[in-house]
């Protein structure tokens, strides 16, 4: 099973990317309850290991997309999710899906009923 993640990227939907002060804290203990340490500490997970992980998921969810922009931004960004899913499955389908990107444009018109 393969997973791509995308931000959705919309006017009223802003997600902001963890900054170095935030790391700083979580490595710290202090962006977390003690609940939440002491779970930690229980499990055996160091909050440098949680640091890694944060960091690793939030390099996952670079990849935009914009509903509200035009056609040809909607496109540009489907054409580098399309191609971070192909790379994940294998790099035959990575160069299959290079040829079906690039011959035939996407279509995002809404349907109509």
């Amino acid at each position: 099973k393969h997973i791509v993640a995308a931000v959705i990227q919309r006017p009223d939907l802003v997600f902001a990317y963890p900054d170095e002060k935030f790391y700083r804290s979580l490595r710290q203990g202090n962006a977390l309850k003690r609940e939440d340490l002491d779970l930690l500490n229980r499990e055996g997970i160091a909050l440098e290991d949680v640091e890694k992980a944060v960091r690793a998921v939030c390099q996952l969810i670079a990849c935009p997309f914009s509903p509200h922009k035009s056609a040809n931004v909607r496109q540009a960004e489907v054409v580098d999710i399309l191609k971070r899913c192909a790379s994940a499955w294998s790099p035959c389908a990575s160069s299959a899906l290079r040829g079906v990107i690039s011959s035939q444009p996407l279509s995002f018109a809404s349907p109509r009923g």
